[in-house]
């Protein structure tokens, strides 16, 4: 994976041509007529952006292109519309779906010149308005203002997410793999999230028109309560009424996915393997700092946050004196909980971590708790937001559903299974609540858009609180680390050096830089002899040295050095001193080794180091990349003594031909 990741990024960057046409097609073709509805834009933006965090492209050549094919797209978009005008009705697919010009129309009428900005940021009327506004024949200078500014705002809007994916993608690969692993989840996530309810939203009329045409065919032909409860859901009278339907039909396929995932664990199908694949893979890629990312992600759908989220809901509808809402929310939170530890006990699923003993997972009270309570929210914003308020809405609220299900998973709480099938019961009784609800209250609710702000407050307010008064941190699911194995410097020198590592290792065994060091000191004599020798401790991290990464004139020991894991364990030690230029510096990293060397009455822990040469490269300002320099990154045991590290050179060896110094300090 990692090996295919850095060949894709190489072909690209050795022929950038190729991405920057990308770049100017997808911009231009996606706001032309037509086209536009089939082309991936904002993808394509993002990738390109990806490719400029990781330097393999030019930003400000990015951006240039982006625009330059987005102004020229929108005004071959005008230019049609100017030149055929009231023949455009009559040619596909605006002659099949006239429905697709009027909304067009509906906007530009709304918002005038304005039109053709916010246009550009909504997928369905990006490559429309444009054509409206020729047809109704704005004059050229003015199109052509709002045209450039729309295409300068929407640009960075869509390039610069890219450019901090894959400047993440870049540190976090120059620490470990696995932390690009966890970044790609949380990314994919927020992607198909926000997809996903695009998608769901963009389809929504055309699905249930449909499903409301086969329904009412099925209530002409059975006149019985079920037939006159259709009709009731089909009345033209009701506001909801499309809204009634496709809910009615997200039921009927969450009940379905439901229990097939119940039949399959309970006769061991092929979903239980999967489990199985998913859990190890993530206990594969973890890691300290992915367990502490995961740990303060997974309080979204702590207690404290969705009890705090209940409240609000609560004195939310006491206000609009929506007293069935209180009971259709509470109804939703505590039902849905007793209904699935009946199921819990039923079943008598044990889960992943063998720590979490006498527990029950399937279907998984965790997940669907989450469910239930964003989920409901999710559907209270929706009536009382706009489409574009409904779009975030619904795709934050599958995000976090989505992220907190990964925590459960990643923890070993539970398996895929029990996600998914926690998941599809709550949303089966989010949306039979829902259902009654709409019913019930036909009338469209008074209009709120204050309230996702208010709620977004209070998640982040409830989160903050959990995070201060008790950090992030991973269950006890890791067994103790055991002690050090204790042997003799006449066992290390002979043969126990062998046994070490030759290479840092990450994700399977890959062979990252040598370990050219294995020095026996404790860890506060070691730091005392590299500081005497003129090395210091590597930057923390921390915002203000992140911030260096982008600042255009700066020394390579400015920047932070990043903590690199060997074999899942974090680097211990990390010393750097500057190189021969402003643009180098020498880095040193060391792990233990599950040893230690006796000397007498005590024992001194081993070490294993490795020395590597970064240089600072500006291939796409203003990002600063720092890259190990092959050709220096073998530290020559030779030199372990006028190298700077204050040691006795206790031995030389080879390890697969990578030159071993064998250290070790004084015994004061």
């Amino acid at each position: 994976m990692e090996h295919a990741y850095v060949h894709f990024l190489h072909l690209l960057s050795g022929h950038p041509e190729w991405m920057l046409t990308v770049v100017f097609l997808a911009a231009f073709l996606e706001a032309v007529a037509v086209i536009g509805t089939f082309i991936p834009g904002s993808t394509a933006m993002f990738l390109a952006g990806a490719l400029a965090g990781t330097g393999s492209l030019s930003l400000g050549w990015v951006f240039a292109w982006a625009i330059v094919g987005a102004i020229a797209g929108d005004g071959m978009s005008f230019w049609i519309g100017s030149r055929y005008q009231q023949r455009i009705v009559r040619l596909w697919p605006f002659s099949r779906h006239p429905e697709v010009l009027e909304a067009g129309y509906r906007f530009f009428d709304r918002h005038g010149a304005k039109s053709v900005v916010l246009a550009r940021f909504i997928g369905p009327l990006r490559a429309i308005v444009p054509v409206v506004a020729g047809m109704l024949h704005m004059t050229p200078a003015r199109f052509y203002a709002m045209n450039v500014l729309s295409a300068l705002l929407w640009a960075p809007a869509h390039i610069l997410p890219g450019v901090v994916f894959g400047a993440s993608v870049l540190l976090a690969g120059a620490v470990s793999f696995r932390l690009v692993v966890i970044i790609a989840l949380l990314a994919g996530i927020l992607w198909l999230s926000f997809r996903a309810a695009a998608f769901l939203l963009s389809h929504a009329n055309a699905w249930s028109s449909a499903a409301g045409r086969h329904l009412g065919s099925w209530a002409c032909r059975h006149p019985g309560p079920l037939g006159r409860l259709a009709r009731k859901m089909l009345d033209p009278a009701q506001p909801d009424a499309s809204s009634v339907v496709v809910t009615s039909l997200f039921v009927l396929a969450c009940g379905a996915l439901f229990f097939g995932v119940l039949e399959d664990v309970v006769s061991g199908d092929p979903l239980t393997r999967v489990d199985l694949s998913v859990y190890h893979f993530l206990q594969s890629v973890r890691t300290p700092w992915g367990d502490t990312v995961l740990a303060g992600l997974a309080t979204l759908g702590s207690v404290a946050t969705l009890t705090a989220l209940v409240v609000t809901v609560a004195v939310w509808m006491l206000w609009e004196r929506r007293w069935r809402a209180i009971g259709y929310w509470l109804a939703a939170v505590v039902f849905s909980q007793l209904l699935i530890f009946a199921m819990q006990f039923a079943m008598h699923r044990a889960p992943p971590d063998q720590l979490m003993s006498g527990s029950y997972v399937f279907p998984s009270d965790h997940v669907a708790a989450a469910v239930v309570v964003y989920g409901f929210l999710a559907f209270l914003l929706a009536r009382r937001v706009g489409m574009v308020e409904s779009l975030l809405v619904a795709a934050a609220s599958m995000a976090v559903v989505i992220v907190v299900a990964l925590a459960g998973l990643y923890f070993g709480r539970f398996w895929v299974s029990d996600a998914i099938g926690g998941a599809a019961l709550a949303y089966v009784w989010v949306a039979i609540v829902a259902l009654t609800a709409m019913l019930r209250h036909p009338q469209t609710p008074p209009q709120r858009r204050f309230m996702p702000a208010v709620v977004l407050v209070v998640i982040l307010a409830s989160v903050g609180v959990q995070l201060r008064m008790r950090p992030p941190a991973p269950p006890p699911d890791r067994a103790p680390r055991p002690q050090p194995v204790l042997i003799t410097q006449s066992q290390w020198t002979a043969s126990v050096w062998e046994r070490l590592p030759c290479y840092r290792s990450d994700m399977g065994g890959d062979r990252k830089e040598p370990l050219t060091l294995q020095w026996a000191s404790s860890i506060d004599s070691i730091k005392g002899h590299l500081r005497a020798q003129g090395w210091v401790e590597g930057t923390d991290l921390s915002a203000r040295s992140l911030l260096s990464l982008a600042s255009p004139n700066v020394a390579a020991v400015s920047l932070p050095v990043l903590p690199k894991l060997n074999d899942g364990v974090p680097s211990a030690l990390v010393f750097m001193r500057p190189g021969d230029t402003r643009d180098e510096r020498d880095v040193l990293r060391f792990w233990p080794s599950g040893y230690a060397v006796e000397n007498g009455t005590s024992a001194t822990p081993l070490w294993v180091g490795a020395f590597v040469r970064e240089r600072l490269s500006r291939p796409s300002w203003p990002l600063n990349i720092l890259r190990v320099e092959k050709r220096a990154a073998s530290f020559q045991a030779r030199d372990a003594a006028d190298a700077g590290l204050g040691a006795a050179l206790v031995a030389t060896v080879s390890c697969h031909g990578v030159p071993v110094a064998l250290l070790a300090s004084p015994v004061e």
